[in-house]
């Protein structure tokens, strides 16, 4: 067989005319998904760590129940959803779609969405715009949670019924849609426990909660980076003093906490110290350095600079720029102060030398690094040696590791390529990312030899997680054709997990395995 004939989809046994299932998507995306999507986006579901009364306000339940019910409206052949509620966790759906009769070897699809929002930051939207009255503009509509991650779970569930209804075998699906993702999934492995015995082992996993690095192709994330933060404070005086008297005798704090961070990054170049860095593998850096090519300046333009602000590499050579740009983002480790206490507002400050300073400084390490390590470095190079012997304090630490997907089969990569030839009329491109989403690695841990599929439409002016955040529509509706198109060609494809390597299996190993390798190691 061929898989493209005369601009036909010929997926082993069948064909499908490329316009035809466009056409069914864009048709469908308008009538079913855009009124519900809507509908989410006006309810103010924030993920438990920012609401605390989440469970009261009943946001998170309304959101729930809304997306469960439309995935039942949908009417997918052999779908069972079911919406669960354990005492003091998040919700979880959990949808299941039988796999299309008449196939031996049965496969199952992962397939992962989020239904919980960031904060709306009220007031800070553009004239016109606001977090929970979704508008759309063209093509693109606005709201919070409509990019990150509203649209997952129709995405989702549309690219099975496109199947479905246009006589695309598919193979067995499970659909997850977790309500903390925003909150570093606290319940997602608790779940993933109690619904094992439905999950089984699935040979393939999409997830649908990453960036692309434009909207004219298809984008597949393979890494992203970890995290470690830290709020620290340091102290040098029992109450504040006038400064007037106390300047030259007394340190000022904010000073110290500056001589702390020159300890972690370069004051001049922002280059993190070599602790919090790796060698980045070969392939990898392949990707990069290609991604980088494709986006050019975009990889850097699509940042809101002032006129007068350069990015942090000289832009002499654009292109060694771009390169070296895009390695700093999803490779290399990078520190930023998030958070700080002790500072009076300005209007309030008078002419005193504080007691003490507070900070968080957030510090994103490469997708391959020791999360719980990393943060153990931190902590000691902010205690060593306090200047002045003063009083520094770790007031709170958290980490979450990274991402490293395993390399892709040959036969379903070059499905990818296709799918974003046919639909995007350009190549697959493959890259990392320079966020962090910790249920990835535990995914990893539990599905080592399953293939990922990671995606999704956050991309130049999107704004997850800040004010406008954005969807452009016309791109999702082609992530929705291309997930079709992978899934029914998948459907043909013997089963086939990917090999492990050791650097996959040591970027996601627990404290646990890292004790027992070591232990092994050295009996050795």
């Amino acid at each position: 067989y061929q898989r493209r004939v005369h601009g036909d989809l010929r997926m082993k046994g069948f064909a499908i005319d490329p316009k035809v299932l466009q056409a069914y998507v864009d048709k469908e995306f308008d009538k079913e998904v855009v009124p519900s999507l809507m509908e989410f986006v006006k309810i103010p579901n924030m993920s438990p760590h920012f609401d605390p009364d989440w469970e009261k306000t009943g946001d998170a339940e309304k959101a729930v129940n809304l997306l469960a019910k439309w995935i039942e409206s949908q009417k997918l052949v052999g779908c069972t959803v079911k919406v669960i509620k354990d005492p003091k966790r998040t919700h979880l759906i959990l949808a299941v779609v039988e796999a299309t009769p008449g196939k031996k070897d049965e496969k199952t699809i992962f397939l992962y969405a989020h239904s919980d929002k960031q904060p709306p930051l009220i007031g800070k939207w553009r004239p016109g715009l606001s977090p929970h009255n979704p508008v759309i503009e063209g093509t693109k509509m606005y709201g919070r949670g409509v990019a990150d991650d509203g649209y997952g779970t129709f995405a989702l569930v549309l690219a099975i019924k496109a199947c479905q209804d246009l006589k695309i075998p598919h193979d067995r699906c499970v659909i997850v849609i977790e309500g903390c993702e925003e909150s570093g999934s606290p319940d997602l492995g608790y779940y993933m426990d109690k619904i094992k015995d439905v999950v089984k082992t699935p040979s393939f996993l999409v997830i649908m909660d990453t960036g692309c690095g434009d909207f004219e192709r298809l984008w597949i994330t393979t890494s992203l980076r970890g995290y470690v933060r830290c709020d620290f404070k340091v102290k040098v005086l029992k109450e504040g003093v006038h400064s007037g008297d106390a300047g030259g005798i007394v340190p000022e704090t904010f000073r110290i906490t500056r001589d702390l961070l020159n300890r972690i990054d370069d004051p001049k170049t922002g280059k993190v110290v070599d602790t919090f860095q790796v060698q980045i593998p070969e392939k990898r850096m392949k990707e990069v350095v290609t991604a980088a090519k494709i986006l050019g300046p975009r990889v850097y333009n699509r940042f809101p600079f002032l006129p007068s602000v350069s990015p942090m590499v000289p832009l002499d050579e654009k292109e060694k720029a771009s390169i070296e740009l895009m390695i700093n983002k999803t490779w290399r480790s990078t520190m930023a102060v998030t958070g700080a206490e002790g500072l009076p507002a300005i209007k309030d400050a008078g002419n005193v030398l504080r007691p003490e300073t507070s900070l968080r400084i957030s510090v994103r390490i490469p997708p391959i690094m020791d999360p719980l390590k990393a943060k153990n470095d931190l902590v000691d190079i902010l205690l060593a040696d306090p200047p002045y012997g003063s009083k520094v304090e770790i007031l709170n630490t958290d980490h979450g590791p990274g991402f490293y997907s395993p390399d892709l089969t040959p036969e379903l990569e070059k499905t990818m390529m296709e799918a974003s030839k046919i639909f995007h009329g350009k190549e697959l491109a493959i890259y990392g990312g320079g966020t962090t989403i910790p249920f990835l690695s535990t995914l990893n841990r539990l599905f080592p030899k399953a293939q990922f599929l990671v995606t999704g439409v956050l991309g130049p002016g999107s704004n997850a997680h800040g004010s406008n955040e954005m969807l452009e529509m016309s791109f999702a509706k082609k992530i929705i054709c291309c997930l079709s198109y992978i899934i029914g060609d998948f459907y043909a494809q013997p089963q086939c997990f990917s090999s492990v390597s050791y650097t996959h299996l040591r970027a996601h190993e627990t404290s646990l395995h890292l004790v027992c390798r070591l232990l092994l190691e050295k009996k050795n």
